[in-house]
């Protein structure tokens, strides 16, 4: 599961100081320029970072400039210098631990961090991948941490496949539609828990493992890393479609499609609540279902106790070394303790079966 640690990488240094903080990756970066309108869509991938000129974006046409890793700082540097976008800007989208966050900077940019989110089926723990979003006059630009996959590419698949509202649409939709394709992503997550939360219940009932409790606890972790990415997005959600300053940047008609990702969001965030809820229910049912089998235990153990108990003083008494003992010389002695003994045996039996004890 990915889990949060405080980093010192980049601890000492001055504010704005570009230094990537995260797991190291292999692979180069890569940036491809996505150009489109409701006419035309034109896709370039970029040999190198001085491609990606300050680029003069028509009116009618949005710029998409989307750069898969941000492993190599030099590259994110000059991304920015061409672009004239703040260094500290610029040192959020660096690092990873960054949690999610939108701000308006005074060239009339928007900047928004989140983070997108995966389930491993193999370990069955969520994953978190580090995402930034920069929204200018008609072009955005997007930093993805890039590890398996692309995560925003179902909004360049409908860009591809059709002239639909993404390609009639401007800037500040391509931000909507980025943001929902990560909201989306939380329901996929969620989904996954809510199956495992549903076979972990089924196992519980048949019987109780100790591996189910491990799973619980793992669930549990997972869901505060759902839950630590999706509470920060409402909010910067929430501020952005009640923020003036983005008027210049996100037209009105873009705002029903924010309010809508917000009560996405606050959907997500009430199943992360839910289920934690759930979580915990089956964990006092993991802990009655313990409790019932070591009580069978104890209770089959009792009536063994309760039987064997006059037997061991029937057994105690003819025992004893004593020369005058009235049914020592007796000759069916030997088979009248057996047939009290078994007597015995038989009635207690019996009775407890009656009483719904064995």
């Amino acid at each position: 599961m990915a889990k949060t640690r405080i980093t010192t990488q980049n601890l000492g240094t001055s504010p704005g100081t570009l230094t990537y903080v995260g797991e190291s990756v292999g692979l180069a970066v890569r940036v491809t320029l996505i150009e489109y309108n409701a006419q035309f869509l034109r896709e370039t991938p970029l040999q190198t970072v001085e491609q990606c000129h300050a680029i003069e974006t028509p009116p009618d046409q949005v710029t998409w400039l989307s750069v898969d890793g941000i492993h190599q700082p030099d590259v994110v540097a000059e991304i920015g210098k061409r672009y004239g976008l703040h260094p500290l800007l610029l040192e959020d989208v660096l690092n990873t631990q960054q949690k999610p966050k939108y701000e308006q900077y005074d060239n009339g940019v928007l900047f928004v961090v989140l983070k997108v989110l995966h389930f491993n089926p193999y370990t069955r723990e969520v994953e978190q991948e580090h995402v930034s979003l920069v929204l200018g006059r008609n072009y955005l630009i997007s930093f993805q941490e890039e590890r398996h996959h692309d995560a925003f590419a179902p909004v360049l698949e409908r860009l591809r496949a059709s002239v639909g509202k993404t390609r009639r649409n401007g800037a500040d939709y391509l931000l909507y539609a980025l943001m929902d394709v990560v909201v989306d992503e939380y329901f996929r997550v969620l989904d996954k828990v809510e199956e495992h939360l549903e076979r972990l219940e089924d196992q519980i009932v048949r019987a109780a493992q100790a591996r189910v409790q491990t799973d619980l606890y793992t669930l549990k972790r997972d869901l505060s890393v759902v839950r630590r990415a999706v509470s920060p997005l409402r909010e910067l959600l929430g501020t952005l479609i009640r923020a003036d300053e983005a008027d210049d940047l996100v037209a009105e008609a873009t705002l029903p499609y924010l309010r809508d990702l917000y009560d996405h969001a606050v959907q997500v965030y009430e199943s992360v609540d839910q289920f934690r809820d759930w979580i915990a229910s089956l964990l006092d049912l993991y802990q009655t279902a313990l409790s019932n089998r070591l009580n069978n235990t104890m209770k089959v153990l009792t009536v063994f106790s309760a039987i064997f108990m006059p037997l061991t003083l029937l057994v105690g008494v003819y025992g004893m070394n004593f020369d005058h003992m009235p049914e020592l010389h007796w000759r069916y002695g030997y088979h009248g303790v057996w047939g009290v003994m078994i007597a015995l045996t038989a009635v207690m039996l019996s009775w407890f079966w009656r009483k719904g004890w064995l």
